[in-house]
Order: C-alpha cells, then structure tokens, then sequence
C-alpha cells in the first residue's frame, strides 16, 4: 500500500464544480498537474478568442486580396475596420524591416 496517493485518486472524489468540470475535460493526471503548477496561486485564464487571435489575425493577412475586407469580417466575426486597422498594421511592420 505504498503506491502513491496520485494513483488512487478518482474523478469522483474531486468536489463538483469548476474542479470537477476540469478534471473531467482534461483527465484526473492532468488535472494533478494543473494543481502542481497553480495550487493556491489566483490566476487568470483569457478567452479561448485571446489564444487563438494571432492564428485569426494571420490567416486574415494570407488571405486578403485587397478587396475582400467585408468577406474576411464576416468569416472570422470581426468589424471591416478591424480588418483593414490589421492590413495597415502590417503593411506599416513590414516596412521597418
């Protein structure tokens, strides 16, 4: 009976709620690690949309064509203004280099 007290830990004996809801999206082993990393720490986490902006706003910029603004808004659920202030954005950081 050695073994360690990870091994022996089940999903239901984690408290419903947030915990529960984690451990069961990630697994109990991860769910362990995520509490070997943030134990007791308040921590923020962003969005989903946050992660996955800079792959949004990449695939904007390969596949605007000078003319199809309104067709990439409505494809990644951006405003135009958002679309073009990125084009110029990039154009302006593409000739520094």
């Amino acid at each position: 009976m050695d073994r360690p007290l990870e091994e022996e830990l089940t999903l239901e004996m984690i408290p419903e709620g947030p915990y529960r809801s984690i451990a069961e999206a990630v697994g109990v082993g991860s769910f362990l690690i995520i509490t070997e990393m943030l134990g007791g720490a308040v921590t923020y986490i962003p969005k989903k949309e946050s992660i996955l902006k800079p792959i949004r706003d990449r695939r904007i910029l390969e596949e605007y064509n000078g003319y199809n603004s309104k067709e990439l808004a409505i494809k990644y659920g951006v405003s135009e203004r958002w679309v073009r202030q990125l084009i110029i954005d990039n154009s302006q950081e593409e000739t520094k280099l």
